[in-house]
This record gives C-alpha cells, structure tokens and sequence, in this order.
C-alpha cells in the first residue's frame, strides 16, 4: 500500500464537504499480478455516481515538468486499468489551486488537460474546500 499524500485528508474533508460519502481509501487494483493503489473512492447520491480520486500536491518539485510527466503516467495507467477492468468509476486527479497558478495554468499544462481530457479537482487547502471540477 502506498503512503497517503500530503493533502489526502484534506481532499477527504472537501469531499465529504461538498455531499460526497467516502466508501474507501488506499483502495487496491490488480493486473494480473500487479497491484497499484488509488487513493480515495467516493459516491455521491446515486451508486451509479462512483468515481475514484487519485491526490497530488506541486509543492517544493524540483522540476514542475518532470513531475508533471510522471503524475500524467500515473493518471493514465490508472484510467487504462479502470477501463480494462470493465468498472464505471471516473477518475479525478486531485489538485491544490496553487498547481494552478504553476505548471497546470501554463500552456504546458492546459494542453495535457485537453489533450489527454483529465479530470480534475481543484481544491483549497486553507478552506479544505473544493474550488471547481474540469471534467
């Protein structure tokens, strides 16, 4: 199991804020014999409306590039094992403001956005409050 990011609980707490009910965390999915870990699975009125929330933070990398790079691997390769896996759960990635006044409000990071069409919650940290979901 992977360690919780820094700003896991407070993604939790935003969640759980704006009517979302927590149904996991550290939730496990195998390949084979491969296991990865998303942090956080939530439902939101309806069972249909599940979806699964991976957090990052972009405070103190030492290159905005190469950890955007690696954090839109990790997105990708959790949405590809979602899919293969025949679940209907949408995956957000997880993301304070500030990464949007950084690398995600450059051109660098609203082509990845659009192109590769992720979805993304905005949250604030002080408030522990969701800002706005891009999906």
């Amino acid at each position: 199991m992977s360690a919780k990011d820094k700003y896991h609980d407070t993604v939790v707490c935003a969640l759980q804020k704006d009517s979302w009910h927590i149904l996991g965390e550290q939730q496990r999915l195998l390949v084979d014999k491969r296991t990865v870990w998303i942090d956080i699975r939530a439902s939101k009125e309806a069972p249909a409306n599940i979806i699964f929330v991976e957090v990052k933070n972009y405070e103190n990398v030492a290159s905005p590039v190469a950890y955007l790079e690696s954090v839109l691997g990790q997105y990708l390769l959790y949405r590809a094992i979602i899919k293969s896996s025949n679940r209907d759960e949408e995956l957000y990635l997880a993301l304070p403001e500030q990464a949007f006044d950084g690398i995600f409000g450059e051109e660098l990071g609203k082509l990845v956005i659009s192109y590769y069409s992720l979805k993304i919650i905005m949250f604030n940290i002080q408030k522990e409050s969701i800002i706005r979901w891009i999906t």
